[in-house]
């Protein structure tokens, strides 16, 4: 849902560049309507703040925690709380989706592309 000041973290796998784009990336139809992408379908978000949305593919295998976020809006305010929730995990990932002003409240699942990690406070405005 959207919320000010909140960030929700996802991280997944994709074969390649152009297959992520696809998957995160809202359409059009011949009438001009936009489509859900195949990411905001298998998550049930309808609706977001399509400016506050940050997106990444990594062509090597993921950083250290701290290059990752690095150069993301408030990179130093999100990455203490990010790393937290990831330091049991392994990070074996390629590609990253920050929503920002929005706190995912759905079903806790992986799609078998993105995986859902968590929500983190950030100040400021986009």
């Amino acid at each position: 849902m959207i919320k000010e000041n909140k960030v929700s973290l996802w991280l997944g796998v994709f074969e390649n560049p152009d297959k992520f784009e696809n998957y995160v990336n809202i359409s059009y139809d011949e009438q001009g309507n936009q489509k859900l992408s195949e990411f905001q379908k298998n998550y049930k978000i309808e609706k977001y703040d399509f400016d506050g949305i940050e997106t990444d593919f990594l062509s090597d295998q993921m950083p250290d925690m701290e290059s990752l976020f690095e150069g993301f809006s408030w990179d130093y305010e999100i990455i203490p709380q990010f790393k937290k929730m990831l330091e049991h995990k392994k990070l074996n990932y390629n590609c990253i989706v920050l929503l920002y002003n929005f706190e995912y409240t759905g079903n806790i699942l992986t799609d078998g592309k993105l995986e859902y990690i968590g929500c983190a406070d950030f100040t400021g405005e986009l």
